[in-house]
């Protein structure tokens, strides 16, 4: 039995709270990982001028490049990757302009860089369907409830800023060791 797993990038394969330090940076503020309950950039700097997700993937391109990896998310992702049977699709809500630096930092962690659509502001549930996602890891609430309410399971990284989802086709987990105990017992 085959499985497909979608996985989004920013939260998920990277640090939940990667983007903190570069933001507080920017807006000159000291948000802690326990204030970001948010993922409304907006909401928790004050306002942001015209397009601001834009401006950010642009002028700020270089957060992609140091990004850190979450915990576990390298050895994990390396294993379905070489688990036959399991097709793994990376699915971003980042920009197309960041197609390179998104491959380079996948060459970085030896994570084969196929696989990867860079969707911009696009639901990724959608993509997620055309693909045959029968699992989809995401951090973002958003996109967790609208591919979870389109049949796809769903497996949710806890973070502070998505402990308000709750949904049938939701699995709430720590970390990449979860996942993968999960994925295993998916396989058997």
């Amino acid at each position: 039995m085959g499985i497909n797993i979608g996985i989004d990038i920013d939260g998920t394969v990277t640090d939940p709270y990667g983007f903190i330090p570069f933001l507080n940076e920017i807006f000159g503020k000291n948000i802690t990982k326990e204030q970001y309950t948010t993922l409304d950039w907006e909401q928790l700097y004050g306002t942001v001028e015209g397009d601001f997700y834009i401006n950010f993937d642009n002028n700020y391109s270089y957060t992609y490049e140091v990004a850190e990896p979450a915990e576990f998310a390298i050895e994990v992702i390396k294993k379905l990757e070489n688990t036959k049977g399991v097709n793994i699709y990376f699915v971003t809500a980042r920009r197309e302009c960041l197609k390179e630096i998104t491959e380079k930092w996948f060459d970085k962690y030896g994570i084969n860089a196929n696989n990867i659509y860079l969707l911009g502001p696009v639901k990724k549930s959608g993509k997620a369907i055309d693909l045959g996602c029968d699992i989809f890891i995401e951090d973002d609430p958003n996109n967790a409830l609208d591919i979870a309410k389109r049949g796809i399971e769903v497996i949710l990284i806890d973070t502070n800023y998505n402990k308000d989802v709750e949904c049938d086709n939701i699995t709430r987990v720590r970390d990449w060791k979860e996942i993968d105990k999960f994925i295993s017992n998916k396989l058997k």
